[in-house]
């Protein structure tokens, strides 16, 4: 007999988000979103993906079994709280397991099962790790833990690998913070290192060092931190919360701290106007670097 899939919702189809609700389109699930108050380009990615649009979230609300929140971190509470508003508005008589994707710290991932009424949701904590299932073919890893987790079995090897890793809430964020404090946190250093060089008159020297001693790290500085200012907005957050992880377990956050003042410093580069729609993949290390240089002129 086959098997009946869930409804699932995205909250909200932006970068990552779209490219989930494709893939889980892509594998026969019916996928919602609400598109109120988002921006042109959210709207254009979800209706590029096939998303449908409910219109508002008391109609979402109807439709779906799951709701997978994807959002920038610093708006993960709020986003939960406004769904718990809209379930209590709408009289909602059903139980949605409400799966927590953002990069946040454990103890704001508790806060966000704290924000749900239980009567209502099943809430499982969740980290996204990977490219955007749509570059990776569908191998981008999505960490589950809490006592829900189970019912996210349906979605494995579906769009998304599925790694259930406890019952602790906090758990899943905890591998996402830890995961991308060395990856997004290396982007941050190598920014830094390289804008730092140009503004010692070392550019050059420093670039024939690296090519002579770490062409890895070359080469890794060339990929990434032109890309940067794409992502900042929402990768500074994630440094916080990072940040926030390391102090709650007694360990500097000083780290992510400076990691989130670059990102911050790329967000006020003319990149960060771009998208990846529009990106100019043509400009070099050094055109990036320069733009951030500029920036940190202005810096207050």
């Amino acid at each position: 007999m086959k098997q009946l899939l869930p409804n699932i919702g995205i909250l909200m189809p932006g970068d990552m988000g779209h490219g989930c609700g494709k893939a889980l389109l892509d594998n026969g699930f019916n996928v919602f979103t609400c598109l109120s108050n988002r921006s042109e380009r959210t709207k254009s990615l979800a209706k590029k993906s096939g998303i449908e649009d409910t219109d508002n979230l008391e109609n979402l609300l109807n439709e779906v079994d799951i709701i997978l929140s994807i959002l920038p971190p610093e708006f993960a509470i709020s986003q939960a709280r406004i769904v718990n508003e809209a379930s209590i508005k709408n009289n909602m008589n059903k139980v949605i397991t409400y799966v927590d994707c953002n990069a946040v710290s454990p103890k704001t991932s508790v806060k966000i099962g704290d924000t749900l009424s239980q009567k209502n949701f099943n809430f499982v904590d969740g980290g996204i790790i990977g490219l955007n299932p749509l570059i990776e073919n569908g191998k981008t890893r999505l960490y589950l833990s809490g006592q829900h987790a189970e019912k996210l079995k349906v979605v494995d090897g579906k769009g998304l690998v599925v790694k259930i890793i406890g019952n602790e809430i906090g758990k899943a964020s905890a591998m996402k913070m830890v995961y991308a404090s060395a990856t997004k946190g290396t982007f941050a250093l190598h920014a830094a290192v390289i804008t730092a060089s140009r503004k010692l008159n070392l550019f050059n020297e420093y670039i024939d060092e690296l090519k002579y001693s770490k062409p890895n790290i070359l080469e890794a500085m060339e990929n990434m931190v032109p890309k940067i200012p794409l992502d900042a907005d929402r990768w500074g957050g994630e440094m916080l919360e990072i940040a926030n992880t390391y102090d709650e377990i007694d360990l500097t956050p000083k780290f992510h701290l400076g990691a989130a003042d670059v990102m911050d410093l790329a967000n006020k580069t003319p990149i960060a106007n771009e998208t990846r729609e529009n990106f100019d993949k043509s400009r070099s290390l050094l055109e990036a670097v320069d733009m951030l240089v500029e920036a940190s002129k202005n810096k207050t």
